[in-house]
């Protein structure tokens, strides 16, 4: 007997989870500011 042990794993973009959406929604929040101070540092810069 063979028995497989291969589970479906979960797309990146499907998770319905609150907590997941909120970390995510953060990150990018995040992600968005960091990006923003880098922009600004270097047009001081220039």
């Amino acid at each position: 007997m063979s028995k497989d042990n291969i589970i479906k794993l979960i797309q990146p973009g499907n998770v319905d989870d609150h907590l997941t959406e909120i970390l995510r929604n953060g990150a990018r929040a995040l992600l968005a500011q960091a990006v923003e101070a880098e922009a600004a540092d270097f047009q001081c810069l220039a």
